[in-house]
């Protein structure tokens, strides 16, 4: 009996480190960007053309989500490494309170700009079927890639794809 519980375990183990790599990032394939306009947590208006000029890491997550919970410290992580270059977050929530979405940031100390879509009509704009669902938008407006599932946004992949977006953006501003 003990044979078959580490067989499992083992197994469960393997599962966990498959899931837990990173989702490939696919790209968008030249499909228009969706609109993007919603109210923060502040219920201030926030519309992602005017952050034209910026990279933007769209994601989309529940508090209820367990891969969604699992991926946020790293889009945390990111978010601070890019401090200060035209890099933004938008974390949009997948129908949730306010309330709900506080306390969740608040008990893990995550500080990300969340977007509220209560009727989860972005999240169906974006063709968001499942979470979470992480978007890449360059400089220039245009989503680039897309991945689904959690992610480790600091490992060298992705830091490779979104430093690249970031120089394309340097680029065409000069």
């Amino acid at each position: 009996m003990r044979f078959a519980w580490r067989v499992a375990l083992a197994a469960l183990a393997v599962a966990a480190a498959v899931a837990h790599a990173a989702q490939p990032l696919h790209e968008w394939g030249g499909k228009p960007t969706p609109p993007l306009a919603l109210r923060d947590l502040s219920g201030r208006s926030v519309d992602l053309r005017n952050l034209r000029g910026h990279v933007v890491l769209v994601n989309f997550w529940a508090t209820w989500c367990e891969p969604c919970i699992a991926e946020m410290p790293s889009i945390a992580r990111l978010r601070a490494q890019l401090a200060g270059k035209p890099f933004d977050v938008l974390a949009v929530n997948y129908g949730e309170s306010p309330g709900k979405i506080e306390g969740f940031l608040r008990k893990r100390k995550l500080d990300l700009p969340v977007l509220l879509d209560p009727d989860q009509a972005a999240a169906d704009a974006w063709g968001a079927k499942g979470l979470p669902m992480s978007f890449l938008v360059d400089a220039g407006g245009k989503v680039r890639y897309w991945a689904f599932g959690e992610r480790d946004w600091t490992d060298a992949g992705s830091m490779k794809t979104v430093e690249g977006l970031l120089a394309e953006g340097a680029h065409a501003r000069r």
